[in-house]
């Protein structure tokens, strides 16, 4: 006989997190967005603010052990860890249905991914699409660029809030390949990472900011790289090679084992310069998007 499922919710992060941390750190690559979103809610990050709704923190368990993760700070997409089985992901999705959840996505692994979407889809009659795929990678050495641009790295402050806005909001328009961010949102992310409440900002100088690139708290053993913009007119320059190998070696010198990074896999360019300093590619992570 199969062990039997079980769905559970807990409300707080802190129990969550002590939870299920031993199981997401068997793949801490693919769960360093998890892990970074479970530090920041236990650090008071008022995730869903905005809209009115705390997080949603879900699990599966099947025996004595964790069989997936789901972890949701509406309005956003949920994100759901690896699955030990294909049951745990579908038990995970009639969970969330239960609660009367609404999602607009889901990003995760991405078999698991495909396989909530495909579920929820079911669940819901309404029909979904792969948004964006992203490449996993990990560094544990990282390679100086072969041509270092002129500059040098320093911590974005509260007087850089309005250029880290626009760009935050120039690079989510970018993904959103002819769409329109949130410019209050970008603002207010602008805000947190000028604060250095756990989260940063850097930005490559050169006489004048040219990119940009950030970072959050660190997962267990490593540091998740994100956020790394160079506007189109500083571009092909070597900025953002510099930039991410400068903050990936100064996470590394500060006592972490890795450093991980998302690329989306249709651009070739960053996908280039991170395997030259040193990435290597580990797991693919996929972005559905639920209704028309």
């Amino acid at each position: 006989m199969l062990p039997e499922l079980r769905f559970n919710v807990l409300r707080d992060p802190d129990e969550f997190a002590d939870r299920v941390g031993d199981f997401l750190v068997v793949h801490e690559a693919e769960h360093s967005l998890l892990f970074g979103i479970l530090s920041n809610l236990s650090s008071g990050w008022a995730y869903g603010a905005d809209s009115g709704g705390g997080p949603v923190l879900a699990l599966v368990e099947e025996g004595a052990g964790i069989a997936a993760v789901g972890v949701c700070t509406p309005p956003r997409n949920l994100v759901i860890s690896r699955a030990a089985t294909v049951g745990a992901v579908g038990a995970l999705a009639g969970g969330l249905t239960g609660l009367g959840l609404f999602l607009p996505g889901v990003s995760g692994p991405a078999a698991e991914s495909r396989l909530f979407a495909t579920a929820w889809a079911r669940l819901h009659a309404e029909p979904f699409r792969r948004a964006m795929a992203l490449q996993v990678y990990e560094a544990r050495e990282i390679r100086p660029p072969p041509h270092p641009a002129p500059g040098c790295l320093r911590a974005g402050g509260p007087a850089d809030t309005a250029l880290i806005a626009g760009w935050i909001a120039d690079f989510n328009d970018e993904a959103l390949a002819g769409g329109v961010s949130d410019r209050s949102a970008a603002l207010r992310m602008a805000q947190d990472l000028v604060s250095h409440r756990g989260r940063n900002v850097y930005l490559w100088e050169n006489t004048e900011p040219v990119s940009m690139v950030a970072t959050g708290r660190p997962s267990p053993n490593g540091g998740r790289v994100y956020a790394v913009y160079t506007p189109p007119e500083h571009r092909r320059k070597g900025y953002a090679s510099s930039s991410v190998a400068a903050l990936s070696t100064s996470l590394l010198e500060g006592g972490l084992t890795s450093c991980f990074l998302f690329a989306d896999v249709s651009n070739p360019t960053p996908n280039h310069i991170y395997r030259q300093i040193g990435y290597e590619p580990v797991a693919f992570f996929d972005d559905y998007r639920f209704g028309g």
